[in-house]
């Protein structure tokens, strides 16, 4: 490969092929080395009936801890990167060489991060991803100069500016500045403004509203198995025997105990927001939306409006009684996995907001998308509910499905009782399973299973909320521009979206021979959308309503 250079990275060059910095060959190691130590135990454990000495043992280990090395060393060798007039091109592999090319054109999204670590060198990672669902539709380069990402930006746009027959803008380079945030252009085609920063107080009252944070009980739990496995068998019995006789001791410390946890959960939450969503930014240069945020490691992310499919705004019930929202982007691609991030926290461009200001942020963040209306000022369109006086066939059936399943349980438990029962004229509050039983002690009240009545209850119970959200919530707008408002409720949370009808895949209606004559049916239309919600769901919706929306997304009697 002719013209490589191997000379220190100042920064991006076109046209030359590059190797990435050194940096990444040490993380790269790093991180293989501890998926090994796992691969390694087992197979110390597997050989161990052969009694090896120390010496063979360590010598295996730095064997295969060596020849992992140099085929990292070999692998980086061979990975090439090269900015073209028209693409950017990946090299990789040592025996089979790959050559991953994407167009400037077809980039979705470039989403550059910076590690602590990689400030002093002047370095972020990159991930250039091509909106495809397959593995090889997107380009991660870690250690690269800081300018890349900006670079790519403003290739991209040159592109599509020539494409389109706009004269190229000639703006200076742009990239991270002293303070990790992203240095915008100064030209007029790419003038950056700020549309949204995040305070303190929002990023913390996004984790305190988030009912998400009960993940973090997952966390704790993680750290504390992790102390089982480090200290000794009896310490912890006996810690956790004195945290639950203190428990027990009366009502007062078991709700001490509650509220521990329920504080400790808090704290993760806290802190896991403020390392992703700390000094949360939202710039809007030219026809890119550019989010950056992050505490340890800073990331920036550019959306290219163009690119938006729709827009999903929700409220939690209790984000919806402070009035909170938060608002997501649906885009045509899954995205990359890089950031550790799961499906609903990508294309987030608002975590948290409050209601006064939802819609004139949008507004200045997405005029092509806005949802005002002038005769009402800065507040939203008007929807018509179609859930309303359809209550029953969204409630009864969750009554009567828990109501039956409580119902044959206590029966079933009721009848074990008397099977056990020593005599009939014993109380059924006295029954206990019989010595040598295969799953319970002879101590066990067999009412006590009584208890289990609570899992019906509550799943009915969550069932029921969640269909009375959706009869409060369910109702669209169709708006003159070829966009639809859907009103809704998924899980516990209040759900507004917007889109487009050419984002719609199909209509899909469903209608039970009980409701043939009340003429009620449900409604579905997927949509184009990777991340986020991909459908627009009317669970119970009138069969004039939904004809009208058939004809509407189907094109009939309507013009975009």
């Amino acid at each position: 490969m002719g013209g490589t250079d191997n000379g220190p990275d100042n920064g991006p060059v076109h046209g030359r092929w590059r190797r990435v910095h050194p940096l990444s060959l040490i993380i790269d190691i790093t991180e293989r080395a501890r998926s090994m130590v796992g691969t390694m135990v087992s197979l110390l454990v597997l050989v161990a009936w052969m009694h090896p000495s120390r010496q063979v043992v360590w010598t295996v280990i730095a064997l295969a801890v060596a020849g992992m090395a140099v085929w990292q060393i070999a692998l980086w060798a061979c990975r090439r990167y090269r900015l073209g007039d028209d693409e950017i091109t990946l090299v990789t592999g040592v025996f089979n060489t790959i050559r991953t090319t994407i167009p400037y054109d077809h980039i979705h999204t470039v989403n550059v991060s910076q590690p602590f670590f990689f400030k002093p060198f002047g370095l972020v990672s990159v991930t250039i991803d091509a909106g495809g669902t397959s593995g090889g539709s997107a380009i991660v380069l870690t250690a690269v100069p800081a300018g890349l990402g900006d670079k790519l930006e403003r290739l991209r746009l040159q592109t599509m500016d020539a494409a389109a027959g706009r004269p190229t803008p000639t703006a200076d380079g742009i990239g991270p500045t002293d303070h990790g945030e992203t240095r915008l252009p100064d030209t007029d085609h790419n003038d950056g403004r700020l549309v949204f920063r995040a305070s303190v107080r929002d990023t913390i009252l996004f984790a305190l509203t988030d009912l998400g944070f009960l993940a973090a009980l997952a966390v704790i739990y993680g750290f504390a198995q992790n102390l089982r496995d480090l200290l000794p068998a009896g310490m912890v019995y006996r810690a956790e025997y004195a945290v639950y006789r203190f428990a027990a001791g009366s009502v007062m410390t078991a709700i001490m105990v509650a509220a521990a946890m329920l504080a400790s959960m808090l704290v993760v939450s806290v802190v896991k927001s403020l390392l992703l969503f700390h000094r949360f930014e939202v710039w809007r240069r030219g026809d890119d939306l550019i989010i950056v945020r992050g505490l340890i490691t800073r990331r920036s992310i550019t959306i290219p409006v163009r690119r938006v499919q729709a827009i999903t705004i929700r409220q939690s019930v209790l984000r919806r009684a402070l009035h909170l929202s938060s608002v997501q982007v649906g885009l045509a691609t899954p995205g990359t996995d890089s950031d550790g991030e799961d499906d609903d926290a990508r294309g987030s461009i608002l975590p948290v907001i409050e209601d006064g200001r939802l819609y004139a942020t949008l507004h200045d963040m997405l005029p092509e998308w806005d949802l005002r209306e002038e005769s009402h000022g800065p507040q939203p369109v008007r929807v018509k509910r179609t859930a309303r006086g359809l209550g029953r066939y969204l409630l009864v059936m969750p009554l009567v499905w828990t109501a039956a399943v409580a119902a044959v349980m206590t029966a079933s438990i009721l009848m074990i009782a008397r099977y056990y029962a020593p005599s009939p004229d014993t109380p059924l509050g006295e029954v206990r399973f019989p010595a040598g039983h295969p799953v319970f002690e002879p101590y066990f009240h067999v009412l006590w299973l009584l208890w289990l009545l609570t899992v019906p209850l509550l799943a009915g119970g969550y069932v029921f909320a969640k269909r009375w959200l959706k009869l409060r919530a369910e109702g669209y707008a169709l708006l003159d521009d070829g966009r639809i408002v859907v009103t809704g409720a998924r899980r516990l949370s209040f759900v507004t979206m917007i889109t487009r009808r050419s984002r719609i895949q199909c209509v899909q209606r469903r209608i039970y021979p009980w409701r043939v004559r009340a003429g009620v049916e449900s409604l579905d239309m997927p949509l184009f959308v990777m991340n986020g919600y991909s459908w627009l769901r009317f669970t119970v919706i009138r069969s004039p309503e939904a004809q009208r929306l058939h004809d509407w997304a189907m094109g009939i009697g309507a013009t975009e």
